[in-house]
């Protein structure tokens, strides 16, 4: 059980950049793809999934809260860049 949590804890301790998690998410999409799931239980899944994570890595609510802040603003941003782009166009 302590190498469980010493693992855990040095997995959560790593620091990640932006490119890490685009990464994984493409990794994600590529699965969607290539295993043609139905898109309700590809979302269910992932719901699944993340909901065991923050459980398995102790992810509080308040830092969950920050990372989907943060994501939601990011694509907001790059929605309005592609509207932009479009308008100039």
């Amino acid at each position: 059980m302590a190498t469980e949590t010493s693992k855990q804890e040095n997995i959560n301790s790593k620091i990640y950049t932006f490119e890490d998690a685009m990464k994984v998410a493409d990794d994600i999409f590529h699965l969607l793809k290539d295993k043609d799931y139905h898109p309700g239980a590809f979302v269910h899944g992932l719901v699944f999934a993340l909901e065991t994570a923050q459980q398995s890595y102790n992810i509080s609510q308040k830092q969950l809260a920050e990372v989907k802040r943060g994501t939601r603003k990011y694509l907001q941003e790059v929605q309005h860049a592609v509207k932009e782009n479009k308008t100039e166009v």
